[in-house]
């Protein structure tokens, strides 16, 4: 799909939260404090740039790690299922209302819990906007065999080097693959996705 048609398909998402995020603009801006750490929100604008670049229409689950509001969520739905995890009611509550006004629910999840206290293992990609070190997510997926997303330069995992940097503006989405299998799918994906 060339990058016309998907911004095409995915135009009603960026209008959709452009007009959700002014509103927070007017506010003070798209960030909350929650009992687990900070929310800010990830571009939408960076995300479409991002996504279709991953292959992850290939991809068999998808989880947002921390989804706060769901953009991220919403924005993965256009390629696969992706399920939410926010510790905060407020913002699943949001980030459900959100899919449902785009007709996702179908392809979409909500689960309002703390991520480091849930299963990871379903998931064969996982997507975080780290608001605080990465050292109790790594120590969690050490055995899980999948993609890792990080959103962001900021708190990047101090273990392991990312296989593959996509940027954007100035957006970052670092990607880590966990185990080799992993990382010869991940070449796979992204290299037919690329040809088509």
């Amino acid at each position: 799909m060339s990058s016309l048609q998907t911004s095409e398909r995915l135009k009603p998402f960026l209008d959709y939260f452009k007009k959700r995020y002014q509103r927070y603009e007017q506010k003070g801006g798209a960030y909350k404090l929650t009992s687990l750490g900070a929310w800010a929100t990830a571009r939408p604008e960076a995300l479409v740039s991002f996504f279709p670049r991953l292959g992850l229409a290939k991809h068999h689950r998808f989880a947002d790690l921390g989804c706060g509001d769901g953009v991220a969520v919403c924005c993965a739905a256009h390629y696969c299922q992706a399920t939410g995890i926010e510790a905060d009611w407020d913002l699943c509550r949001e980030a459900q209302m959100n899919a449902r006004a785009l007709g996702l629910e179908s392809r979409t999840a909500f689960v309002c819990a703390d991520f480091l206290q849930l299963r990871l293992d379903p998931f064969d990609l996982l997507y975080i906007y780290p608001d605080k070190p990465l050292e109790a997510l790594w120590r969690k997926i050490k055995d899980w065999t999948g993609t890792l997303l990080v959103y962001g330069p900021h708190f990047s995992p101090k273990s392991q080097a990312p296989f593959k940097v996509y940027t954007w503006e100035r957006e970052t989405l670092s990607v880590y693959v966990i185990s080799a299998s992993s990382r010869t799918h991940f070449n796979a994906l992204t290299q037919q996705e690329g040809a088509s």
